[in-house]
C-alpha cells in the first residue's frame, strides 16, 4: 500500500497568551512601568521559544505504523509496529497517537517520547474478539512544546483493511447422510439417467432411449436389451446457516449467531479435508452464497463469506429453503444450522428428499443461550419431528467445548533484546494460529 504524506498543522492551543501580550503592551503604552516591560519580554520570549520548538516538531518528525499480514482469526493477537523518528535537534517531550481503528478489543492509542536526532520503536497488541471486516486507521500524531502553548498535528488518512476470520473448531461426531447421485459405485438403487457405471442389462420397454440399448447383447440374444446404471453416494454438501433475526439468542461470542458461524466454518473445513465439495447459503443483512467446490481455495472463500455475515434478515428458514430448492440440484447432502424452534422449516425438506437429497440438522439450543434452564423441551420435540421424517439431527448448546481443528502457520516478526549489549534485533518466528 502506497503511503500518502500526512497533513501537518501547527496550532495555538489557547489564545490566552496573545491576549496577555496585547494587555501588557497596552498597559506599557498607557501606564509605563518596569514590571510591564519584564512581563512583556518574558511572555514574548516564552511564546517565541514554544513556537520555534513546535515548528521543529512539525518539520522534522516522521511516524510510521506497520502490520504484517492482512488477516487474523478470532482469538488471535493483532500486533502493529510503530516508529517515531525525530530529526530535530530538540527532543520530542510527548507524542500522542490517536487511533481511529474500529477493531473490537484493539487500540493503538499511546503516548511516547523521542530523543533529539533519535528514534523510538514500540508495539501495540490486542486480541481479536470478533470476526468481520475492520479498518486500521486513520490516525493522528499529536506533539507539542514543553509549555503546552502550541500543538502539532499529523493527520494520516491511510487506512488498511483487516479481515478477522472465524476460527475453525473440532466438531462432535456428525454422522451425516449422503445423497444419491449418478456415479460409479454400486448400490441397490438404479439411475434414471446414464452414468459411467452400468450395473447390468434388462429387456427394452417402450420409452427407453435408444442410446441406452446394449447392441452387442441385443445381437447375441436377438432381442432389444438396455443397460441399467448405478447411483453413488454424492459427496456434494450444502450448508444452510439460519440468520433470521427473530430466532437468535445470546450476546457476543456466546450467541447462536457466532456458534452458527463457527459450526458452518468448522463443518466446511472438515468436509473439504475429506475432498468433498462444499457450498454455503446464509441470508443475513447481506446474502452469502457459494456454489459447492473442492480444495483449500474454497475453504478461504467460505471463511471470507462467513467473516462478513451478520444477523439482520426477517426471512424465515422455511422461505430460504423453498427459495434455494431449484438451485440445489439432485443427490447431495444438505445440512441446516439453526436455532429456530419453529417446525415449519421441516416441510420444505420433504420435496428435497424425494429428489435424492439427504438432509441433516444441527440445532442450536436457544434455551441455553437465553440463560434459562436448559430443559430441552422444544429442541426435543423438534428432534422428534425430524426423526419421524428420517432426518438426523444434533444439538449444540452454549458452552460447547470447541477446540481448534486446523492450526495455521505463518511468519511473525518479534523484537528481542540481546543480553550484554542491550541491542534490539528483529527476528522472524513461525507461529500457529
Amino acid at each position: 500500500m502506497e503511503r500518502r504524506a500526512p497533513q501537518r498543522s501547527l496550532q495555538l492551543t489557547t489564545p490566552l497568551p496573545l491576549a496577555l501580550v496585547a494587555l501588557l503592551l497596552f498597559l506599557q503604552l498607557t501606564n509605563p512601568a518596569r514590571v510591564w516591560s519584564w512581563l512583556l519580554v518574558g511572555l514574548t520570549t516564552i511564546l517565541v521559544i514554544a513556537y520555534l520548538w513546535a515548528r521543529q516538531m512539525r518539520d522534522n518528525v516522521i511516524a510510521r505504523r506497520e502490520l504484517r499480514g492482512t488477516w487474523v482469526v478470532v482469538g488471535d493477537v493483532l500486533q502493529e509496529h510503530f516508529r517515531l523518528q525525530n530529526g530535530s535537534f530538540l527532543p520530542v517531550l510527548w507524542a500522542e497517537v490517536v487511533d481511529g481503528s474500529n477493531v473490537p478489543g484493539y487500540s493503538a492509542n499511546r503516548v511516547e517520547t523521542a530523543p533529539a536526532q533519535g528514534a523510538r520503536y514500540w508495539q501495540t497488541r490486542g486480541r481479536c474478539q470478533r470476526r468481520g471486516l475492520f479498518t486500521l486507521g486513520p490516525w493522528e500524531l499529536h506533539l507539542g512544546d514543553p509549555f503546552g502553548l502550541f500543538r502539532v498535528v499529523y493527520r494520516y488518512a491511510d487506512t488498511r483493511t483487516l479481515l478477522v476470520y472465524p476460527r475453525v473448531m473440532h466438531l462432535p461426531v456428525l454422522n451425516l447422510p449422503r445423497g444419491a447421485a449418478e456415479g460409479a459405485s454400486r448400490t441397490s438403487q438404479r439411475s434414471v439417467e446414464p452414468t459411467v457405471a452400468a450395473s447390468g442389462v434388462r429387456d427394452y420397454v417402450p420409452g427407453d432411449a435408444l442410446r441406452r440399448v446394449h447392441w452387442p447383447i441385443t445381437a447375441h440374444r436377438d432381442a432389444l436389451m438396455v443397460r441399467e446404471f448405478d447411483l453413488e453416494p454424492s459427496g456434494n454438501l450444502w450448508i444452510v446457516l439460519d440468520l433470521e433475526r427473530g430466532v437468535q439468542a445470546g450476546e457476543g461470542q456466546e450467541s447462536t449467531e457466532e456458534y452458527g458461524v463457527v459450526l458452518a466454518a468448522s463443518l466446511a473445513a472438515e468436509m473439504l479435508r475429506q475432498n468433498r465439495a462444499v457450498g454455503l447459503v446464509a441470508f443475513g443483512q447481506e446474502p452469502a452464497f457459494a456454489l459447492p467446490q473442492r480444495g483449500q481455495a474454497q475453504l478461504w472463500r467460505l471463511l471470507h463469506l462467513l467473516a462478513g455475515v451478520s444477523v439482520g434478515s426477517d426471512r424465515p428458514l422455511a422461505g430460504v429453503l423453498e427459495e434455494i430448492s431449484p438451485t440445489l440440484g439432485r443427490g447431495l447432502t444438505l445440512v441446516v444450522i439453526t436455532p429456530s424452534p419453529n417446525p415449519d422449516w421441516i416441510a420444505p425438506l420433504l420435496p428435497l428428499m424425494r429428489r435424492g437429497i439427504a438432509p441433516a440438522a444441527i440445532l442450536l439450543d436457544r434455551a441455553s443461550f437465553d440463560g434459562r434452564e436448559q430443559d430441552g423441551g422444544s429442541v426435543a420435540a423438534l428432534r422428534g419431528l425430524l426423526a419421524e421424517q428420517g432426518v438426523p439431527s444434533h444439538v449444540i448448546g452454549k458452552g460447547f467445548p470447541f477446540r481448534p481443528l486446523v492450526p495455521y502457520r505463518r511468519q511473525q516478526v518479534v523484537y528481542r533484546v540481546l543480553r550484554g549489549t542491550g541491542r534490539v534485533v528483529a527476528m522472524e518466528v513461525e507461529e500457529e494460529v
